[in-house]
């Protein structure tokens, strides 16, 4: 993979004219170092990178989704266990779609201007360029009304007026579009995108870090982010969301773990993956024991799970060991004991009582998933009242991506409790394991894990003996940080700079909120 750095500005002006001046020095005014016009595929290949280095750092992912979802938890404070998630966030995920988000825009007019879409063809088919411009775009949307509820949204080609957002020559203040408005949109966007995509040709000749240039890798991906953001309609619009779905399979979706998407990063530090960077200088986060018990059988009901060897490193493995790759794996799931979760007491514990990720996860080059195989047959299963094979599909694939030999596979699969809503959901929730922001989505969307997994405000924790005995308590209460909070909170508040950056409009939005700008707001589909 080779990453190609983009400064940021979308077009660089070649030469400067002098009035009045001769040839010669028209000509000393013309930098041959500097193109005209930024090539599209570098373009892409910038936005992408920035996006997710943004929204799976150690602050907007690490103490925030991976966090809340408790795969991962905090080893030095657990504020943000508790939900006491920080500004600073919540600021930096608002506005890294719309920094980002114009760029992606400007690969749509660059393909579609008649002045330069025959010079981006260079670089990869135009109508194709758009299309995966598109489904990026709709990608960072719906996590986008995801997170936050009603936001200012962009449509390639629409005039509705309620869709303002990446026109800054006209909407310096733009409204905020309603959830269910994006929601139909972006299932729009994605089944145009996945129609106007040629698969006889390249996306991009180079700079393309998901997939390489491949057209039908791409087509693949928006057909299957269309069961994703279909299923979150299913209670509330069952006709349109299956009408999408059964569009989107007839079409096709991913087929096996080949069509896996994901950003991918290089071994040098300098493009390494974002949660790598910040392990250079700390150690920070650890897996969960919440996570841990249900691995290894301890909660649930499927018993110990292999996945949890590739997953996390045996307490024995150092920091040092693990950014190394050298420690002694070890398939006893007694040596894997997960980081107490949302506990006060967190930082008395030595770093030999509880398990980091394994080096599988903390690696410079661990790539970032938008979506994968696994989840698109948990949604097939769900689709189909939650069909046995295509459950047994999902696991055996997610177990496959971590590496599992394929003789444990078999076992496990097979010894699987029959598929319902729980067990295909609670499965589910195992595969998206590093996905923290999809993750947190369905467990909004479903209420599962609950919490006979999942560790939530006023349960009580039974520690290890050997964390006991180093705090001197053997368990220990989640105390919320947010009064009458019970479970996780339902949203994210939009960033404070809104009230006076755009005011107005934010506190339209606020006003169509249940409670308010409060976590407590839920969004349009989150109705269980």
């Amino acid at each position: 993979m080779k990453k190609i750095k983009f400064i940021g500005i979308l077009t660089m002006i070649a030469s400067l004219s002098l009035v009045s001046c001769g040839d010669e020095i028209e000509d000393v005014n013309i930098n041959p170092n500097s193109p005209e016009v930024v090539p599209t595929n570098t373009i892409f290949n910038s936005a992408t990178e920035q996006y997710f280095t943004n929204s799976r750092n150690e602050f907007n992912h690490g103490r925030f989704t991976l966090n809340w979802v408790e795969y991962w938890g905090q080893n030095s404070y657990a504020d943000e266990d508790r939900y006491l998630y920080r500004e600073t966030t919540v600021q930096s995920l608002y506005t890294a779609i719309y920094l980002v988000g114009t760029d992606l825009k400007s690969i749509i007019e660059i393909n579609t201007d008649e002045a330069t879409r025959v010079g981006a063809s260079a670089v990869g088919n135009n109508n194709n360029q758009i299309a995966a411009s598109r489904i990026i775009l709709a990608y960072m949307f719906h996590q986008q009304t995801n997170t936050f509820g009603d936001v200012p949204y962009y449509s390639y080609g629409s005039d509705d007026p309620d869709f303002q957002a990446l026109q800054i020559d006209e909407f310096l203040s733009p409204v905020f579009a309603p959830q269910e408005k994006i929601y139909a949109d972006i299932l729009k966007e994605l089944r145009e995108s996945a129609d106007m995509i040629n698969v006889n040709e390249p996306v991009f000749t180079s700079g393309d870090n998901i997939f390489n240039g491949d057209a039908s890798k791409w087509k693949k991906l928006a057909n299957s982010l269309i069961l994703r953001v279909a299923a979150n309609l299913r209670e509330i619009d069952a006709a349109t969301a299956n009408t999408a779905i059964a569009a989107a399979l007839a079409d096709g979706v991913m087929t096996s773990n080949d069509d896996n998407a994901a950003q991918a990063y290089e071994d040098g530090d300098a493009n390494a993956n974002p949660i790598w960077k910040s392990f250079i200088n700390r150690n920070d986060f650890a897996v969960s024991a919440p996570f841990v018990d249900l691995m290894k059988g301890t909660t649930g009901n499927f018993g110990p799970d292999p996945r949890l060897f590739s997953m996390a490193a045996p307490i024995s493995a150092s920091i040092p060991s693990i950014k190394a790759g050298d420690y002694t794996p070890s398939t006893d799931y007694a040596d894997y004991v997960g980081v107490p979760y949302a506990y006060g007491n967190v930082n008395q514990l030595g770093f030999d009582l509880y398990s980091f990720p394994s080096s599988q996860v903390l690696k410079p080059s661990y790539a970032e998933i938008l979506m994968e195989y696994a989840e698109v047959q948990f949604l097939i299963s769900e689709y189909n009242g939650f069909a046995q094979v295509n459950y047994e599909n999902a696991v055996a694939a997610s177990m496959q991506k971590w590496g599992v030999p394929a003789a444990d596979i078999t076992a496990f699969v097979n010894n699987l409790p029959a598929a319902n809503e729980a067990n295909v959901l609670n499965q589910k929730y195992v595969a998206l394991y590093m996905q923290g922001h999809q993750a947190y989505a369905e467990i909004r969307r479903t209420g599962y894990p609950n919490t006979s997994i999942l560790f939530l405000p006023n349960e009580t924790y039974t520690l290890s003996p050997a964390q006991a005995a180093a705090t001197g308590e053997s368990t220990y209460t989640f105390v919320s940080g947010v009064d009458g909070l019970t479970t996780l909170p339902f949203r994210v508040t939009y960033p404070a700079t809104l009230q006076s950056l755009n005011g107005a409009n934010r506190a339209s939005a606020v006003s169509d909120l249940s409670d308010g700008d409060t976590v407590f707001s839920r969004l349009f589909w989150d109705v269980d």
